[in-house]
């Protein structure tokens, strides 16, 4: 068997590329007979439709030589996809993944269109949440989407510092994730303001990549200022995989309010998964493809993320309370091992094998 994967990237520095990358070394891994071609944005599905046109040869190519073509996110990949195999006629997947998936959809122009007819054209629709499957159900009710979350490196996450050390003078609170307004930035920084006002020790550390979205890193700056804030947040840029496990096991809690922002939103929370597997348990504001990440009051808590009353409460709980925190790290834990990779490639594998 072999398949076609088209994705946005492979580079194991981004959500995108560890995805893909996850997909195909785990199902090989369990069914080394399978092979795989990977299509990306940073070869053949550029943003130019010119660049596009002279690929489209190639693209073809690669659908027609496999057995299947697997389109992760509905918007370029699944439309590519379904395109690209007008003729050819190969069974079509298209994995559901966040905005791309959802946020054109509703509209009236032609990619709307396009994206509607992809899902209606696909042999099967995924979704990497309940929450993304539902935003695509609003608008196309009859379609039939499964949920397959992703999965978490549990034996990584969970294992042992081996010889990275990690500063941890102080305690403090984590968020990985890049400075997007769908992040929800705006809404943890005055919750911070309001914790460290009663616990002045406690530190907020945010993991990104500073060189990344600049005028809303300073905004965000501009607003810890403002809120005086700005010396109890630390940045970390560009740490290894050794140091993020490292920085998410010494944290007290991860802390994430999703924001949907026109569309554009959280399609699932593999750090919440990545920091439930090194023990950290999670509070995480209700709405968003984050939800799937936390299972309530067992690993963590679901909070409304515009009650800032409620996040506090429930952040200071975690804080304050070593009983409470342990048997949520200890949950935490077993979530995450429930939620491997391997268990999800079985799920893959199992579609792959019915169409």
């Amino acid at each position: 068997m072999k398949i076609c994967v088209l994705s946005q990237t492979l580079n194991s520095r981004t959500g995108a590329g560890v995805f893909t990358g996850n997909i195909v070394s785990g199902v090989k891994r369990s069914r080394p007979d399978i092979e795989f071609s990977v299509i990306t944005s940073e070869d053949y599905i550029k943003p130019s439709f010119y660049h596009l046109l002279k690929t489209w040869p190639r693209i073809r190519d690669e659908i027609k030589k496999s057995d299947m073509a697997h389109a992760l996110d509905g918007y370029p990949y699944g439309v590519v996809a379904c395109l690209a195999n007008i003729g050819i006629s190969k069974p079509i997947i298209i994995t559901a993944i966040g905005s791309g998936s959802i946020r054109k959809l509703g509209g009236i122009g032609w990619r709307s269109w396009l994206l509607r007819w992809a899902y209606e054209r696909a042999t099967r629709v995924t979704a990497i949440s309940r929450y993304v499957a539902g935003e695509i159900n609003k608008v196309l009710p009859d379609l039939l989407i499964e949920v397959i979350n992703p999965g978490v490196d549990y034996d990584f996450y969970a294992g042992q510092s081996g010889e990275v050390k990690t500063a941890t003078e102080y305690e403090y609170i984590i968020t990985q994730g890049e400075f997007k307004r769908r992040k929800g930035y705006e809404e943890i920084l005055p919750v911070i303001r309001e914790v460290i006002m009663v616990r002045p020790d406690l530190r907020y550390v945010i993991v990104a990549n500073e060189s990344r979205n600049e005028s809303y890193r300073d905004k965000l700056y501009k607003l810890m200022e403002d809120l005086g804030i700005r010396d109890k947040v630390t940045v970390r840029s560009n740490l290894s995989r050794e140091e993020l496990r490292e920085t998410y096991r010494n944290a007290r809690l991860y802390l994430t309010l999703p924001t949907n922002v026109e569309g554009d939103v959280e399609g699932f929370g593999m750090a919440i998964m990545e920091a439930a597997a090194a023990g950290t348990p999670a509070v995480v504001g209700k709405g968003s493809g984050a939800d799937d990440a936390v299972l309530d009051g067992q690993s963590g808590f679901l909070v409304d993320g515009g009650d800032r009353g409620q996040v506090v409460e429930k952040i200071l709980s975690i804080i304050d309370d070593e009983n409470l925190r342990e048997i949520l790290s200890d949950g935490a834990r077993r979530w995450a091992s429930q939620n491997n990779w391997e268990s999800k490639m079985k799920q893959y594998i199992d579609l792959y094998e019915k169409i």
